[in-house]
């Protein structure tokens, strides 16, 4: 029998924040707690917010980032940190204790920023190994954020020099690869793809669809498009909405749904009044049920994900558990591994081809049940089955690093 692991998994943002990192983050502390260990997360701190996960969260303290609501900066200086815990769904525990005492056999960080700095120090002083997972493209991040561009050189020093300390550097695809080289890290690096805790029947598939109708309140006769994530500038989310007007080809009426929020919400919202389309695309907020989730999927059409941000985008895989496919823009991370008409469907980055891609696949169910069958095949990862790679792959580091 394998010998029990202690884990940390070190993040900036996580629950009630629902980006795809915090949702990465709770999959890696979840299976490794059920299958290799005492795993843990360590995260920012999150007023009023109480923890009702299977496994620790440990929380330092932070303020708002007023730049990026709802996210928080961190203080991690001192390793004191606290568990704010409920129980029961009544009972609500709050406990103190410093991360520096707890005997981590390895720790994984997944952001740069305060909580990798922490997970770096803690490695160092317990000679452990720290892996690292590359997620985001900052540039755009410190481009947005600092303006200047002396800024946003010395953020990116500062960048590579984290990963340059890191022992080992993960990715999540090949293409996130190329961005490290570009910020300029020469060293080695690994891919350690990402799954999703979805899955489904084929055969469950009609009746979680005509669930889909009552939760979404949409007609059966209706197409209907999907975007699940944040609702921020840099998703490129406008592009959906300017490409929505040149629909009109469609031989049935379509209803768009947006799930989630962000600070570019409200302009989105303007721009959908001032092209009259407010009574055919709906903005839901932010829904954390994820059987809610799993029915919005099953009643989609086509999920519409023009993102050039992400690296790889867990709702792409999502979509493929649900075996519903996937309007991609061509030549963008997110886009690794589609080929078009396949796995999925890919447009030039523009409003009037996108929407030209949309009423290609709407066109042809037949196609697009293909499409969807394929992305299912070739895209769908269970988090179970990765984290069996990762664990395994932490047995390789820690049997190496034994006298390091």
């Amino acid at each position: 029998m394998n010998e029990k692991l202690i884990t940390g998994i070190f993040n900036d943002s996580y629950a009630p924040i629902t980006d795809g990192v915090a949702m990465v983050t709770r999959q890696y502390a979840l299976w490794l707690n059920r299958k290799t260990g005492p795993s843990c997360v360590v995260t920012a701190g999150s007023p009023d917010y109480f923890d009702n996960d299977e496994f620790p969260v440990y929380r330092f303290p932070s303020i708002p980032l007023t730049a990026r609501p709802p996210y928080r900066f961190g203080f991690a200086i001192t390793g004191d940190v606290k568990e704010r815990r409920l129980r029961g769904e009544i009972l609500k525990e709050t406990l103190s204790t410093n991360i520096f005492r707890i005997p981590f056999d390895l720790v994984h960080a997944h952001s740069p920023f305060v909580s990798g700095k922490l997970a770096q120090t803690i490695a160092h002083r317990r000679n452990i190994p720290l892996v690292t997972t590359f997620h985001t493209k900052y540039r755009s991040e410190f481009e947005r954020a600092l303006k200047t561009e002396p800024l946003i050189t010395i953020a990116m020093q500062v960048l590579k020099g984290y990963y340059n300390k890191a022992d080992f550097v993960w990715v999540p695809n090949a293409e996130s690869i190329g961005i490290l080289r570009e910020y300029g890290f020469p060293g080695d690096v690994e891919i350690m793809p990402n799954g999703t805790d979805l899955h489904v029947v084929e055969s469950e598939l009609p009746l979680l669809r005509q669930e889909g109708d009552e939760l979404l309140r949409v007609s059966g006769d209706n197409f209907v498009f999907l975007y699940i994530g944040q609702h921020i500038i840099e998703k490129n989310l406008d592009l959906i909405i300017e490409a929505l007007p040149h629909l009109g080809s469609l031989p049935k009426p379509f209803k768009m749904i947006f799930i989630g929020d962000g600070n570019h919400r409200s302009a989105m919202e303007e721009r959908v009044n001032d092209l009259g389309l407010s009574d055919r695309v709906k903005f839901l907020g932010i829904i954390r049920d994820r059987a809610f989730i799993k029915r919005a999927y099953a009643r989609a059409d086509l999920l519409l994900f023009p993102s050039l941000y992400d690296t790889s985008s867990l709702t792409v895989k999502e979509s493929a558990a649900m075996r519903l496919p996937s309007v991609l823009i061509r030549g963008s991370s997110t886009a690794e591994g589609i080929a078009d008409g396949q796995n999925g469907f890919l447009s030039e980055n523009d409003p009037l081809t996108y929407a030209r891609t949309i009423v290609r696949a709407m066109d042809n169910s037949s196609l697009r049940g293909t499409v969807g069958e394929g992305a299912f095949h070739s895209l769908y990862n269970s988090w179970e089955s990765v984290l069996e790679k990762v664990e395994l792959r932490y047995r390789e580091i820690l049997s190496r690093w034994k006298g390091h």
